[in-house]
Parts: C-alpha cells; structure tokens; sequence
C-alpha cells in the first residue's frame, strides 16, 4: 500500500463503444445498454456480430444441390434486421461482421476501431463447452485492449430499455489500493457523478491461510488497522470529488465478500480494475475480475 491515497481525477468517457451481438435476447439487452450509453456519452456506437467461418459439410443440404452458402452475408442480413427493429432511425452504429472464434474476433475489432469500452452479456448462444473452459465474456474480460461492461439484466429484459444502468442509484467499487483499482475508482466517481448515485468504496482484507500451527490473528488486526487508514484517506479524497461517496471494510475471500456487498448494498454496478497481466492462479482458475463477472449479481465494469 502507499502511504498516501492519489488525488481521484474523473475519467473521460468513451468516444467508442462496441457492442457485440449473436442474435440471442441476452446479447440483444447488451446491445440495447451499449446505445444507451453512446448516446449518453456522445460515443460512436459500434455492433459486431461474429460468424463461424464455412466448413465443408456445415451446410450439407445446400451443398448437395450446387449451393454455396455465404455466413457473413447472411449474418449482415440478420443484423440490419436487429438493429432497425431495436434502435431509433436517428442512430446509425458502424455496422461489422466478421469471421472467427467471438472472443478473439472482439478483442481484435476493439484494438483495431480503437473502441474504448465493450459492452457484452453474460450468457448467449453457447454450449456445454463454455461451461468447461470458460465464457465468452470471461476471455473477453481477460483479453481486451479496453475497459468491458458485462451487462446482467436481473428482471425481466423489456425492449427498447437497458439493464439498470439508466436507473443506477448505487454503485460499488472494489479497491485493492493497487494502481488498476485506482483507475477503477476515477471512473466509478465519474459514474456515480453522471447517474447521481451513491458511491460505496469497499476493500477486503483477505485472510491469511497456513498450514503452519501459528497464530495470525495480531497480523490479521494488523493489516486490518492499515487498511482502514488508508481507505480512510481514499474517502476523503474521493468526497472532494463527489460527497455522496462512504467506504467499507471487509475481511474474507475477496470474490464472495465482493459478491455479497452487491447485495447488501443493493448495487446497480459493480466496478473493478483489472491488469493485462497474469499469474499462473490467475490462468487455473481465472482473475478476480473474470471470477466476479461469472458471480456477481448484477452489472460489473472491468476497468483496464
């Protein structure tokens, strides 16, 4: 930790966001919270749908009679249905289609049209595979050259509304005091200034394991003390920016205690940062960001 907490500086938004869609209602609400915002931020407005690419057999049928069949036309074709049946004619996104494997196709399309926000869902077409070795929206978050908002809608989706984005009334950010979480700060305060919603700053104090027979119990007070002192500190500096912004401190596994403050602090969004970098615990069983987005229980932004 460092002896004194930086000064909280808002973040621009976004002059780009993409939106990547596979047709399913899930990624259609994603989409839908990805207009929402653009519009908000003044943003371009970028929909990507991702195709497999033809592989002999695949099409067997139209193959048999001398047909050929294009994915990428029939896909474009799907997607200017979505979009002039789901957002206003005044809004016109940059359209594209791709093929490939949807993970690595999203994060090359981020980095190539310089998006700097990705907005996707939690769940769409995906199979027992995914289950195995991951979503979409976890690699994503994992591999991304930019912030991702993973969109999880807890009622009932209604067409034309987001997720409870345009309604956010209160958000949490999880700070580890490291440099990512402080970014990730900055654009929870710009959030919370934009949307009017209460700020709640939460650091937990993870607790220390071994298998040695000793007491780390003063340790564990310890490092609680000096946590509270400097999420003390962070506060201060956070409410010189936005008063409406109060702090908890927490002990446990951070991914549960996380999950659990969404809920007892009727959260909106959760917030978190998240480094390019990884460790090998990170690659077995995946980051606290990408553990967050698969539990956590509503919207979570990863801020990179």
């Amino acid at each position: 930790m460092n002896a004194s907490a930086p000064n909280i500086r808002l973040v621009p938004y976004p002059s780009k966001i993409l939106a990547p869609v596979d047709f399913s209602e899930p990624s259609t609400d994603a989409m839908r919270t990805a207009a929402f915002l653009s519009e908000r931020f003044g943003a371009t407005l970028g929909v990507l749908h991702v195709t497999r690419p033809n592989r002999p057999g695949s099409h067997s049928a139209a193959e048999q009679v001398g047909l050929s069949f294009d994915t990428r036309r029939e896909g474009r074709v799907n997607l200017t249905q979505l979009l002039e049946r789901e957002l206003p004619q005044t809004m016109q996104p940059t359209r594209i289609v791709a093929d490939g494997v949807p993970f690595e196709k999203i994060c090359h399309t981020a980095e190539s049209w310089k998006a700097g926000l990705i907005v996707l869902s939690t769940r769409g077409h995906s199979g027992f595979k995914q289950v195995l070795i991951g979503s979409t929206a976890e690699r994503v978050v994992r591999l991304a050259p930019c912030s991702v908002l993973v969109v999880r809608q807890r009622g009932k989706p209604v067409a034309g509304k987001p997720a409870e984005i345009e309604a956010c009334r209160s958000i949490l950010v999880a700070i580890d005091f490291s440099r990512t979480s402080i970014q990730a700060l900055r654009q929870a305060v710009s959030l919370a200034k934009e949307f009017d919603a209460r700020l709640t700053l939460l650091h937990v104090v993870e607790s220390i394991r071994t298998e040695l027979l000793v007491d780390t119990s003063q340790v564990q007070r310890e490092l609680r003390r000096a946590a509270q002192l400097h999420l003390r500190a962070l506060l201060n500096r956070t409410r010189n920016a936005w008063a409406n912004s109060y702090s908890e401190l927490r002990s446990g596994s951070p991914v549960n205690v996380i999950s659990d403050s969404v809920t007892r602090c009727e959260a909106d969004l959760l917030i978190v940062g998240s480094s390019t970098k990884s460790t090998l615990k990170d690659r077995l069983l995946g980051s606290v960001a990408e553990r967050l987005v698969r539990l956590a229980p509503c919207s979570v932004w990863v801020v990179r």
